[in-house]
């Protein structure tokens, strides 16, 4: 794809006609997109964290270096480009679609017999990858049910920056002037890189093409306030080009601007709305059933809620601002799931009356309230293959009820395994006349 069609294609995501994933399978091998002679952005499809290459008379500036899938193709994008040794690198945050290709450069260096390039990053990168060490099994778990990739294998050896800082620093490399500000978003240890005499932003993930990523519900706490607040900060720089950590360059200070804009206004909104219940002593199930999203954000080609749900964000600020204990006293000190689960099926006058009015509630949409039974009759029984198969077929329709990417995975894992506890498990998990609850009436 030369430069001609990737714009062409950016104005119809831009204008809602095309989808991200059009975006990423045109990119997908590599494609550097030119900012200038001396500047390039490295994609290799959406998933995998944009690098940024920058040259200096010192030699080359490498923002983000490449997830352990891509680095490799992003190296190779960097070699065509330009053949300088990397002198730097710089964090964006610690995630490992951002820092893992960091190995290779290391790697590249000693072959070449340079110095290995000088990394810089925030303090708690080092944190997090104590903390990724301490739970890599946790990791691959997460992160297998994630992407929906059972057996999935979380990296370690995670190279540490040689260089942090705290709240903001300031770079002088090879006649380039970089400004590395520190703040809070997806996760507490994110920068993001301004070039003054190019008015570029490099953002990472603070801009992600997508709803902004503050609630995933298998992660630590994320800081939806933060992320308005550095998003503010950087739409008063008043940037002509953003590089965001996915997805594609934005170009001219109007679109910035308004990206940055819509991204801190929907983000604020949800903390205003959650905070007042909050101070008015409302529960944490009152709040999520009453906070939303504006839909005019909601149906910005950027802020599409397809990875992460507004719904998910509240959570995170009530755990921000509260902590864990919901509002509701019979989760101070909860029942064991079973005992619970065989009262409220011996109420209902049997697992199977229970599992019958959970498929029935599937049936006419009310998906929500068909999980919560079905649980616990599963929980009652859980033995029982055609409570299993019924619990199969429930949070398929769940999968199809849900918009975002991470939503649809955690009810996938659970379908998985509710399907492979079912007997017979290929016939009557798609919820149908024939499927699991005739054997339950």
């Amino acid at each position: 794809m030369d430069l001609a069609a990737h714009d062409q294609l950016f104005e119809r995501l831009w204008s809602g006609e095309a989808a991200m994933e059009e975006w990423s399978a045109a990119v997908a091998g590599g494609f550097a997109r030119s900012i200038g002679d001396d500047v390039i952005a490295i994609h290799t499809g959406y998933l995998f964290g944009n690098a940024t290459a920058i040259r200096t008379a010192a030699g080359l500036v490498l923002i983000d270096t490449g997830s352990r899938e891509t680095a490799s193709q992003t190296l190779a994008i960097l070699r065509d480009w330009d053949d300088a040794p990397v002198h730097t690198v710089i964090y964006t945050h610690g995630h490992i679609d951002h820092t893992w290709g960091a190995r290779l450069l290391d790697a590249e260096a000693d072959a070449r017999g340079v110095a290995r390039p000088h990394i810089i990053a925030h303090r708690n990168v080092l944190r997090r990858f104590a903390r990724y060490d301490a739970t890599a099994e946790l990791n691959s778990l997460v992160m297998g049910r994630q992407f929906n990739q059972p057996g999935y294998t979380f990296p370690g050896a995670h190279r540490r920056p040689d260089q942090i800082y705290d709240d903001a620093l300031g770079l002088a490399i090879g006649g380039r002037r970089l400004e590395l500000t520190h703040g809070r978003g997806e996760t507490d240890d994110a920068t993001f890189v301004w070039l003054p005499d190019r008015r570029l932003l490099i953002s990472g993930d603070f801009v992600i093409w997508v709803f902004p990523n503050a609630g995933n519900p298998r992660k630590v706490q994320r800081y939806a306030p933060d992320w308005a607040a550095a998003l503010r900060r950087m739409q008063a720089l008043e940037p002509a080009v953003l590089v965001p950590g996915h997805g594609p360059v934005i170009m001219g200070a109007p679109r910035v601007g308004q990206v940055l804009d819509d991204g801190a206004a929907v983000l604020e909104s949800l903390c205003e709305q959650t905070l007042a219940l909050m101070n008015a002593g409302r529960s944490l199930n009152d709040i999520l059933h009453a906070v939303a999203a504006p839909r005019e954000f909601l149906a910005k080609p950027y802020l599409l809620a397809k990875y992460d749900d507004p719904e998910f964000v509240v959570r995170h600020i009530w755990h921000l601002y509260a902590g864990w204990f919901d509002g509701n006293p019979a989760h101070l000190k909860p029942a064991p799931a079973g005992a619970l689960a065989g009262e409220i099926a011996a109420l209902a006058g049997g697992t199977a009356r229970l599992a019958r009015r959970a498929e029935l509630l599937a049936e006419t949409g009310q998906t929500r309230l068909a999980a919560h039974l079905i649980e616990l009759a599963a929980a009652a029984s859980p033995e029982d293959t055609a409570v299993q198969a019924t619990r199969a077929a429930i949070y398929a329709r769940c999968m199809a009820a849900e918009t975002s990417l991470i939503g649809r995975a955690i009810f996938a894992t659970y379908q998985r395994e509710a399907a492979a506890r079912a007997s017979p498990s290929p016939a009557g998990v798609d919820g149908g006349a024939s499927g699991p609850i005739s054997r339950l009436r």
